[in-house]
């Protein structure tokens, strides 16, 4: 946009004075010329757009019959096609895996495989050619002369204690977990923001393998800008309108937040009946471990990764904007606190406020911490461990006892989903820089709940209601906890590993490996809104509290 400037010039000035009487007239002068200038600015924002197509050439299909020892190279030819306006690039990781999850078995990932036979004739990955006792499979990349070629990638392997470079332009091991294996730096000229590669695999198959169908596949996740690191996952929690609906019920799988690139545990819950007993249209897709998402007022969050769904005047105004494509964009009023007081074993600048959002990350960037998981971390030197292991204390900096922060019962029964995650009061966890302007109770109706929360996109917090189909937490309790209200200890365990991770306030932590908390959208007034409580001797999935307290986070989906 073209700056569109306006000049004013004062002109000669002229005055007159009288005195005892007599008119003098002043000199004419002129004044010194004065300009303003005033500026007009206009923001344009372009949506990034990156996409990855794969087309399978025409008689090139993944499929080959083999027999006796034979060798067969370029089965499957397929073109993958990328688009990507992301100035700083793209980068392209694959695994190969079986079914909707990686099947790792050592250093291979085996394959699906005909249902007569055994795990033993699965057939591995490598890059076998011919000869071998064993039967084997690989995968090789090239690009696609065009507007411009992506560099195919390549992994350092230790075969006999030497370290060798593969390139995927060659056979190559197809990736047991997620690899890098194209990428491109800059795509800032318009003319080249698309590209090609092609992929085609080989296989080795020994006389000895019992007939049969064996299948391999293998996943390609197009990410930007071009330095994005490697998914924790096998889905991008984002995309689960394109996913959720293939995971059955009772199915867990490890999906990531394309925000922090955290991974995390979902399950196909049964939201009526008993057990997994129920059907598709009865279910929804739980997050199986605490959110971990730390919020900073200098990152923003848009409606593109994040549960953005309005703009309002109640709580989404302040630090809300919404472009000409229709992008919300929220940036945090404050950011999650991460520092701890050794001496008090409190947050540094937690404020109870029911209108004005605050987290605290418990774990502070280390993930092997005392207050993160189980396990190894009670023989962290971080932490003291009282004779009846029953208690970890945090070690201050004199390497004296701080106050107890959480016992091993918080995670009895979780296995490895025991992680506290972020604690939230209710304003940070519907993602409001000032949630004031709901004041006003929806526990008879949800649908007037804030539309909008912290949950990556497609998720959004369990509600708590009057109406039994929309009380979440009471129906999961119903289902995997036979609607007991007097004992918690079954939602700790399989398949729901809630944590009993206590809460914040005024800074410190309270309750934890007692009592667990659990934030719903649900208002009850201006101060207070619902929540799942829970204890070894009480289950309360409609309980209501002050907004102002710092409690857990576990998001759901209805896809």
């Amino acid at each position: 946009m073209h700056k569109k400037s306006t000049y004013f010039i004062l002109g000669g000035l002229f005055g007159t004075t009288v005195l005892s009487g007599l008119a003098l007239t002043a000199p004419q002068t002129l004044a010194t010329p004065l300009s303003q200038t005033t500026t007009a600015t206009t923001t344009i924002r372009v949506k990034s757009t990156c996409s990855m197509t794969a087309t399978i050439a025409p008689g090139k299909q993944h499929a080959a019959t083999m027999i006796n020892g034979q060798y067969l190279a370029d089965i499957g030819l397929t073109t993958i096609q990328t688009f990507c306006n992301d100035p700083s690039g793209y980068v392209i990781y694959a695994i190969g895996y079986t079914g909707g999850d990686a099947g790792v078995t050592g250093n291979y990932n085996t394959v699906l495989r005909s249902d007569t036979l055994g795990s033993t004739y699965d057939i591995p990955t490598n890059t076998l050619t011919s000869g071998d006792d064993y039967s084997g499979w690989s995968m090789k990349l090239a690009s696609v002369a065009g507007t411009y070629e992506p560099t195919i990638g390549s992994t350092t392997e230790e075969v006999g204690g030497v370290e060798t470079v593969y390139p995927f332009t060659a056979y190559h091991t197809v990736p047991a977990s997620y690899t890098k294996v194209a990428s491109f730096d800059s795509s800032t000229d318009l003319d080249t923001i698309g590209s090609s590669i092609t992929t085609t695999y080989a296989a080795y198959i020994k006389p000895t393998q019992p007939a049969g169908t064996y299948e391999g596949q293998v996943k390609y996740v197009l990410l930007h800008p071009s330095d994005h690191a490697a998914p924790a996952g096998n889905y991008k929690m984002q995309d689960v309108e394109d996913w959720g609906g293939t995971i059955a019920i009772g199915q867990e799988v490890t999906a990531y937040d394309d925000r922090d690139n955290k991974a995390y545990t979902v399950r196909r819950m049964c939201m009526s009946g008993t057990g997994d007993n129920c059907t598709l249209a009865n279910s929804m897709l739980w997050m199986t471990q605490n959110l971990d998402l730390d919020l900073s007022k200098d990152v923003e969050l848009t409606s593109e990764d994040t549960d953005l769904r309005v703009v309002d005047n109640k709580a989404y105004s302040a630090g809300y904007s919404q472009d000409s494509l229709g992008v919300i964009h929220w940036t945090p009023a404050t950011t999650t606190i991460t520092s701890i007081n050794t001496s008090t074993g409190k947050f540094n600048n937690w404020v109870n406020d029911n209108n004005k959002a605050y987290s605290a990350d418990p774990d502070a960037g280390n993930p092997n911490s005392p207050w993160y998981a189980t396990g190894e971390a009670y023989n962290s030197n971080l932490c003291y461990v009282s004779s009846n292991n029953q208690t970890c204390n945090y070690l201050n900096a004199n390497n004296t006892v701080a106050p107890t922060y959480f016992s091993h019962n918080a995670f009895t029964g979780n296995g490895n989903h025991g992680k506290i995650g972020n604690y939230y009061n209710w304003s940070a966890a519907i993602a409001s820089n000032a949630s004031g302007g709901y004041n006003t109770s929806t526990y008879n109706n949800v649908a007037n709940n804030p539309q909008n929360s912290i949950c990556p996109k497609g998720w959004r917090l369990p509600t708590v209601s009057s109406v039994a189909a929309k009380s979440e937490f009471a129906r999961l309790n119903n289902v995997y906890n036979g609607g007991n209200t007097g004992n918690g200890n079954k939602l700790v365990q399989s398949p729901l590993y809630l944590v009993r991770s206590g809460h914040v306030v005024d800074g410190s932590l309270n309750y934890a490996g007692y009592y667990g908390y659990y934030w719903s959208s649900t208002v009850s007034n201006a101060n207070v809104a619902y929540y799942l409580y829970f204890r070894s001797d009480n289950v309360n999935p409609a309980n209501n509290g002050s907004r102002s307290v710092g409690w857990s986070v576990r998001c759901v989906s209805e896809y």
